[in-house]
């Protein structure tokens, strides 16, 4: 039995939604849920699927493989941010030294 595929906000050329796990026709998924046959673009998705959507069915060896996976996304995340904040930071730094030029030029 699968599970319906919820749609996306995003329409395609068409008019008609499209699900966030389409992938396109010249495209073969890598990974497939074995419980639902999803198919996903990489296998850390499809095991974070496991994990959250038939966590009541799964394997010793899935759950190792989500708890690793949750880790590994943990840690993307907070490299993520730590771009954001650098990229703010310079941001913020190139203002005011923008400022102060145009205020030391003004005097």
């Amino acid at each position: 039995m699968t599970e319906p595929l919820t749609p996306d906000s995003s329409a395609s050329p068409d008019g008609l939604s499209t699900p966030d796990t389409a992938i396109p026709d010249a495209e073969t998924p890598v990974a497939q849920c074995p419980y639902c046959s999803r198919p996903f673009r990489t296998e850390r998705a499809c095991t974070l699927h496991l994990g959250d959507s038939h966590h009541e069915k799964w394997t010793d060896d899935e759950r190792a493989a989500y708890g690793a996976a949750v880790d590994d996304e943990a840690d993307d995340l907070f490299v993520f941010h730590l771009k954001v904040v650098g990229a703010l930071s310079l941001l913020y730094a190139g203002y005011v030294l923008a400022y102060m030029i145009v205020l030391g030029l003004q005097g």
